[in-house]
């Protein structure tokens, strides 16, 4: 089992991980070009599409990954072609609003009729988006992680190229950012489409799509919610601040966002057909347990990335801007990151809680927290933003989602108690702190790189001891086979090394 995890975890992060190498390679190109008013813009417009999009599928593929290991083989095709409509049309509704009532949208977001041809590719990019949920979620499903990553990758690559040549030769600004998309977009589906109609059956099951409406719509009002807490700030800081704050705003974000990348997205990819997959034969006791063990591992794997991301990005940001010549009102956002890292950290170590929830076919409460949180980030946002602009929002997201944290796994516990290792993880969260601590202060300007290394270097260091010796995260048993794994590894890799040379 934990192979076989670790196998299509690995497939997914190294996916990931090219992804965000070409996404770092990308950004020089951006800050070059983009002010931060017009980088502003394009989160703008992504903000808005991740809103739609939440609206036009109303959470059902949560449905789907419910109920697919649960139907019989037949049954799956009827369920998935269920969802697959459902996706097609309200692709196709939202899709064609975006894009003839383009100028009014122009308006009401930018004052001025000046990206209405933008807003209008947005109404295609957000129709093929929403055509390849379904049939990417077909490969998470059937656990074809090789498929799911080649495509992707395959996506991102010539979306890469693209953009290179619409916005670095061409100069297509905005509109080539969406243009490149909306190609790279087209072509996969064309490609994927006839490896996975062996698995749809293109018609509408009702009580399939009432079942999929059932355990997805709760989770509709738990992803507004979340949209509100990752992205209304933008629109919020865009009201009091102008585009230009946006801008610095969504660099931050999206440096913090590499903890999306590498660790969240590939899990949240993998998590739910492998717990549920092997929970149908698990008794309540050991899938708590699991549970248990999903919360100690995720909490230490997004300790040691926070820690580079945070303590690297400011060095990286200087590198930018001296190599590339980056407009030097981007360096603001480095010291954003910290904050805004803590929101997908702690979001992805709620997992476990979520999955409680599922389980017990009792999200609604997630819904509500996440109701709760949102709500609690629009005050704060309000409040704090008109008085100290960025900041304000920065702190409001790690508040916002500190709170969800909490509340989901008070109520999880509530529907289905796991003993989970509280004090233990509370000894790392300090340990994680004393880290950051001691990496934040080791600073070396005129090295930007060596600064990298040494920062990086120490506050994983000391986290890594500290949890290791100190915290009781991990059993005498877990440390045995991390070492013995390890100590193969490392004997396997010093045998081809022998090899080769």
């Amino acid at each position: 089992m934990i192979k076989d995890v670790l196998k299509q975890f690995l497939v997914y992060g190294i996916g990931n991980i090219a992804q965000t190498a070409l996404s770092i390679i990308l950004l020089p190109l951006y800050l070059r070009l983009f002010e931060p008013s017009q980088y502003g813009v394009i989160s703008l417009l992504t903000v808005v599409t991740s809103v739609l999009a939440l609206f036009a599928s109303v959470g059902i593929t949560t449905g789907l990954f419910r109920l697919y290991y649960e139907a019989e083989k037949g049954e799956k095709k009827k369920l998935v072609g269920s969802t697959f409509l459902w996706y097609l049309l309200g692709g196709s509704l939202i899709g064609a609003i975006l894009s003839t009532q383009a100028p009014a949208l122009s308006q009401l977001l930018f004052h001025g009729g000046d990206y209405t041809y933008s807003v209008r590719l947005l109404g295609v990019f957000f129709f093929l988006s929403m055509l390849q949920i379904v049939p990417f979620s077909v490969l998470q499903l059937e656990k074809r992680s090789g498929l799911y990553v080649g495509f992707s990758l395959s996506r991102f690559l010539i979306d890469f190229g693209l953009k290179l040549y619409f916005i670095g030769f061409l100069g297509r600004g905005i509109a080539g950012y969406f243009e490149s998309s909306i190609v790279a977009y087209l072509a996969v589906f064309c490609c994927m489409a006839p490896l996975v109609l062996k698995y749809v059956s293109f018609s509408i099951n009702t009580s399939y799509l009432k079942q999929l409406l059932r355990l997805g719509a709760p989770f509709i009002f738990a992803g507004i919610a979340v949209w509100v807490m990752t992205s209304s700030d933008r629109l919020i800081l865009n009201h009091f601040s102008g585009a230009g704050a946006v801008g610095v705003y969504s660099l931050a974000y999206a440096f913090a966002g590499i903890f999306t990348v590498l660790l969240s997205s590939p899990i949240s990819l993998l998590i739910d057909p492998f717990f549920f997959s092997y929970a149908a034969y698990m008794s309540d006791e050991e899938k708590k347990k699991l549970l248990g063990k999903i919360l100690t591992y995720l909490f230490l794997a997004s300790g040691v990335l926070y820690l580079a991301i945070s303590l690297g990005i400011g060095d990286v940001l200087n590198i930018f801007t001296f190599l590339f010549k980056a407009k030097e009102g981007y360096l603001e956002a480095t010291k954003l990151v910290p904050l805004l890292t803590l929101a997908p950290m702690l979001y992805l170590i709620s997992t476990s809680a979520t999955l409680a929830a599922l389980q017990a076919k009792k999200p609604e409460f997630i819904s509500i927290v996440c109701c709760i949180t949102a709500a609690v980030s629009v005050g704060f946002n309000f409040a704090l933003i008109p008085i100290i602009g960025i900041w304000g929002a920065a702190a409001t997201s790690a508040v916002a989602y500190m709170l969800f944290a909490v509340l989901c796994y008070w109520w999880s516990h509530r529907v289905f108690p796991v003993s989970y290792n509280w004090w233990s993880i509370i000894k790392g969260l300090f340990f994680l702190g004393v880290a950051f601590a001691l990496g934040w202060i080791i600073q070396i300007p005129a090295h930007p790189w060596l600064s990298l290394l040494a920062r990086v270097s120490v506050g994983v260091a000391v986290f890594a001891l500290l949890t290791w010796y100190v915290s009781n995260l991990l059993t005498k048993e877990e440390k045995g086979r991390l070492l013995s794994y390890l100590r193969d590894r490392g004997r396997r890799l010093v045998t081809v090394v022998q090899r080769r040379f």
